[in-house]
């Protein structure tokens, strides 16, 4: 049985991805990240609404490295392993008072929007890396103009954009692959089923690069 964590398991696209690798037959483990940490205390319910109720749901600190280590030991131990990881940004939504914030609450966003997925993506590439196989995806939403999303979001998206790219250039020659997805579509459900086409391939012919899902004809945009 193919097995995937995803991380943070939150918004649309999370839920679409859940509920699509459960239908398609993935194990799947789920990262909740914690209430005041990025998560909500109904985080759980959200996923089992979402029809992930047979999937392992972990909690985590996004924020923490020691947290994403152990979240990526405990996906592998109760999965049996791991074959795929998605994560996921939502970081069009960040909402941030700039620049009247307080300086406590800009420095909380950039631990766990730009730190925190290369907390996870750092012990996935490790764990693929030993292993000689593995497929990570970052699967986002596709950013609004930076005018409307505010320096806080912008900062969030291009960070994980940038990840993306040393992803690629670092998995390149490798036994792993990683790949890049942006949602432009407004259907949570077809880009899920793009990105678990994506993580399905015989060969990684699509990885290293990020892609653009409008919906419109075709696949991309």
């Amino acid at each position: 049985m193919k097995t995937i964590l995803i991380a943070p398991f939150e918004g649309p696209l999370a839920a679409a991805l859940g509920e699509r690798a459960r239908a398609a037959g993935w194990s799947a483990a789920l990262g909740m990240a914690r209430p005041g940490a990025g998560g909500t205390a109904k985080s759980l319910e959200a996923a089992e609404a979402a029809g992930a109720a047979k999937a392992s749901a972990f909690a985590y600190d996004p924020r923490s490295c020691a947290s994403a280590s152990a979240l990526v030991m405990s996906a592998a131990t109760a999965l049996g392993g791991l074959d795929a990881a998605v994560l996921v940004s939502s970081a069009a939504t960040v909402k941030a008072d700039f620049p009247a914030g307080k300086p406590a609450d800009i420095a909380q966003l950039v631990d766990e929007r730009c730190a925190g997925p290369l907390y996870l993506a750092r012990e996935l590439a490790r764990r693929f890396e030993e292993k000689g196989s593995g497929r990570i995806l970052l699967f986002a939403q596709e950013s609004p103009r930076d005018a409307e999303a505010g320096p806080a979001a912008a900062l969030a998206y291009g960070a994980f954009e940038g990840l993306g790219k040393g992803l690629f250039a670092a998995s390149g020659g490798k036994g792993w692959a990683a790949y890049g997805l942006r949602d432009s579509s407004g259907a949570p459900d077809r880009a899920a089923r793009l990105a678990l086409e994506l993580l399905e391939e015989s060969r990684p012919s699509r990885a290293g690069r990020w892609m653009r899902f409008s919906g419109k004809s075709g696949l991309f945009g």
